[in-house]
């Protein structure tokens, strides 16, 4: 389980509340946010700080037995699967308009990157502009027989959030 995943599952609980802090996770209600503090590379419940006496003040049986089975999951997920997958986008150097710098788009049209139509655009948080690592290469691939365009792939490439 993915950090921002045990996050969101939290959050979602009704009377749970998370965030992600500084090399970890803190975990308390709407009104208390600090019961507990998990380091993003625990892997037992002994790593978890706790500033609560008895959490039975705060949850419900059932709602703490939810919170156990997430937190148990996520203790058992090899600390380098906790993080998000690295986004990039592709700035095509040399390509610019009135808008601005224009970057690598992929229609979202059909559902691998492989078919979809790729073309040049200025940075619009709607289309399909930031890709894993592995989108890139396939990106790669496809363009393998010209030169230029892997290279102008390759030049471009910046990280994105996590």
């Amino acid at each position: 389980m993915k950090i921002n995943e045990l996050v969101e599952k939290i959050n979602e609980h009704d009377g749970m509340r998370a965030k992600e802090v500084d090399k970890g996770i803190v975990i308390g209600t709407p009104n208390n946010m600090g019961i507990f503090s998990i380091p993003e590379d625990a892997t037992n419940f002994i790593e978890i700080d706790t500033w609560a006496t008895s959490n039975s003040l705060y949850w419900s049986k059932s709602n703490r037995e939810y919170l156990s089975a997430l937190i148990e999951k996520f203790l058992h997920t090899p600390v380098k699967e906790r993080f998000p997958e690295k986004h990039y986008r592709v700035r095509l150097r040399g390509f610019n308009s009135d808008g601005g710098h224009q970057y690598l788009t992929v229609s979202t049209r059909y559902s691998t990157i492989n078919l979809g139509s790729v073309f040049a655009t200025v940075w619009n948080t709607g289309l399909k502009q930031t890709f894993t690592a592995d989108e890139l290469n396939k990106i790669r691939e496809r363009f393998k027989g010209s030169k230029w365009i892997v290279s102008m792939l390759n030049d471009g490439v910046e990280e994105v959030g996590k």
